[in-house]
């Protein structure tokens, strides 16, 4: 069937060049992240545990949703071909994608917990306990939504949700996706801010990295409830409309450019981290651009050592010494030349 509007068009060029971009902006930032918080300065903090570790997922993120959508353009949609690729996939994105989402949230108790004056509730902090709980996240989330491989399906050459679990899958994703993450977020980024304030006691430079890392789970906060809440509101509204059976083609048009439009912006969370923790903390920022200037002498640069040759092939000889009085002093220089007969 024809297309009625040019969203069509539109949506498969932001595939094109957008998830495109995603991709490689998102795979060279997360693997950068990943560089980073492994170096000494921040494996030894629980929140560097959240960071690293969303940076691998979001990795994963990125190569399951993006790379599916690019292979559309030249390729037939497997998904919309084999039930058990369109359940798994589905399952796959929506498991990642709140393996990140409350990584966030893990990121904001550790700097609420960090930031308190008492130094018994800071000690419930730990990189071991941050271990724990990334592997206790992944079995949750892997149980949590069992039931969507089970109960989606393909029809009319959509896969997606039918019936009343449509409408059950979207209250379930606008609570566990587009209420619940951003409203821990925010109450935990509000507490820890006041506890930097009432924190008048403690060192100026504990203070400044504490400030540096709550900038940086901020930002994440940020693009966390931008990217949430458009998407959930769309899934309510195709579960409300779904029994809508007078859609006009252009209505249907606009609604599948809407959906895919939500799911564009969602798609961020996982791009976006390593350029913000670049934007918000001057540490990070310092730190890295040390990193790449350190890797850059060491792999990149090579010193050559140039024998000028006579043109006459004059031979020359440099004995080079060192005094014993002093080993940075140059003892004797001689220079030999054979001149030809």
């Amino acid at each position: 069937m024809m297309p009625v509007t040019n969203l069509p068009v539109v949506q498969k060029e932001m595939i094109r060049y957008g998830m495109t971009i995603y991709l490689a902006l998102g795979l060279v930032g997360n693997i950068c992240n990943c560089i980073m918080f492994t170096r000494h300065p921040y494996r030894h903090s629980a929140s560097s545990i959240y960071f690293l570790s969303f940076s691998i997922f979001a990795i994963i993120y990125l190569l399951w949703a993006v790379v599916p959508f690019i292979h559309t353009l030249n390729y037939p949609d497997l998904q919309t071909q084999s039930v058990l690729f369109c359940k798994v996939r589905l399952y796959g994105i929506h498991v990642l994608g709140q393996y990140l989402r409350y990584l966030v949230v893990f990121s904001c108790v550790d700097r609420f917990i960090v930031t308190r004056i008492d130094v018994r509730i800071r000690s419930l902090t730990s990189v071991s306990m941050a271990k724990k709980l990334v592997i206790i996240l992944c079995v949750i989330w892997l149980l949590f939504p069992i039931h969507m491989p089970i109960l989606m399906n393909i029809r009319a050459g959509v896969c997606g949700m039918f019936g009343l679990y449509k409408l059950i899958y979207a209250i379930y994703q606008i609570l566990v996706a587009g209420i619940l993450p951003p409203v821990l977020m925010s109450i935990l980024s509000t507490l820890t801010i006041r506890s930097l304030h009432q924190r008048h006691g403690a060192l100026g430079r504990h203070r400044q990295i504490d400030r540096y890392l709550m900038r940086m789970v901020t930002a994440q906060v940020i693009v966390n409830i931008i990217t949430s809440i458009p998407y959930s509101v769309n899934l309510l509204y195709g579960a409300i409309t779904y029994y809508v059976v007078d859609k006009s083609a252009q209505r249907i048009e606009i609604e599948a450019f809407i959906t895919f439009a939500t799911q564009f912006l969602v798609f961020l969370i996982s791009v976006t981290s390593f350029y913000l923790f670049l934007l918000t903390s001057k540490r990070f920022r310092n730190d890295f651009f040390r990193v790449l200037v350190k890797g850059w002498n060491k792999y990149m640069l090579r010193r050559v050592q140039i024998i000028p040759l006579n043109e006459h092939n004059n031979a020359a000889k440099i004995i080079v010494g060192r005094s014993r009085t002093n080993p940075l002093k140059c003892k004797s220089f001689q220079l030999q030349l054979k001149h030809p007969s």
